[in-house]
């Protein structure tokens, strides 16, 4: 008995080495590529919540107010839905390792990856997720709230009305306070081959594999920045000053020059000056 039993052993390697190697290639080795998968796409999500980021930051940076009084001031500083969604493509996706990927105006022109894509957004045949520009796809837009307390206000001054003002007391300012960015990543991976065989066709997932879609909202409240620098901002308070537009300030003038006959000490006063603040000589020492 003895004898036989240590015949059958052989036999038994032999067939414990073959299960495992039908377990590896049949669960093993998918396991393993799917890890490597999922770990993939988890930064293909991060990085789509980054574009929807700069999407929403862009927007309150450059405007897109024509025929606004805003717009006026601020025309040299547009930029828009469009173009800012061209710039995610060649900013947030595109190959940085390139020696020249640099940030250039440019980018809002972009129709194409330049450099490629970020190595990451590649399977394990360096097949790249995205073969088309088109594949991505954006929205970005500002808003309001449904309860714009700031928004109420300028709504209100711009109703109201002075003799001699032209044009309406609101502020040229944006009365959309709201950005809100879109972003979407269409049927990413879809040309890849490896992953056409990790989703087999079968009775369960009775379809073939079409790549997989990622997005992402993102939205930033702030009133706006002055992007423009210090002249664009004085002239948006001086057009936010009733008595720094000519007829109410030489009404204001007239009536203090006659105050001033009167008692030249006492009225001191400068109706409609605006001036940016300056800082003391000595506190930049």
């Amino acid at each position: 008995m003895t004898r036989l039993m240590h015949r059958r052993c052989p036999a038994q390697h032999g067939q414990a080495m073959v299960e495992f190697i039908v377990a590896a290639l049949f669960f093993l080795v998918p396991l393993f590529l799917a890890i490597v998968v999922l770990g993939k796409f988890s930064d293909v999500q991060h990085t789509t919540q980054m574009a929807g980021r700069y999407g929403a930051w862009e927007r309150t940076v450059w405007y897109d107010d024509s025929g606004t009084p805003f717009d006026t001031i601020n025309s040299s500083n547009q930029k828009s839905a469009t173009e800012i969604g061209r710039e995610i493509g060649v900013r947030v996706i595109n190959d940085r390792s390139k020696a020249n990927s640099v940030i250039a105006d440019t980018d809002r022109a972009a129709t194409t990856f330049a450099n490629g894509i970020d190595p990451m957004w590649h399977d394990n045949a360096n097949t790249a997720y995205l073969s088309r520009y088109e594949q991505q796809q954006s929205s970005v837009q500002r808003t309001t709230l449904s309860a714009d307390v700031t928004g109420a206000a300028v709504s209100a001054l711009g109703a109201l009305s002075i003799p001699g003002v032209t044009g309406s007391l609101a502020p040229p300012v944006p009365r959309d306070t709201f950005a809100v960015a879109r972003v979407d990543f269409r049927e990413v991976a879809k040309d890849s081959r490896a992953y056409q065989v990790l989703w087999p066709r079968t009775s369960v997932w009775n379809e073939q594999w079409n790549g997989v879609d990622f997005g992402a909202t993102s939205a930033i409240l702030s009133n706006t920045w002055y992007a423009n620098g210090s002249q664009a901002t004085t002239e948006m308070v001086q057009a936010s000053v009733p008595f720094a537009q000519a007829a109410p300030r030489a009404a204001a003038d007239a009536v203090l020059l006659g105050l001033k006959a009167w008692d030249a000490k006492s009225w001191d006063a400068e109706f409609g000056k605006v001036a940016p603040d300056v800082v003391p000589g000595d506190r930049l020492r």
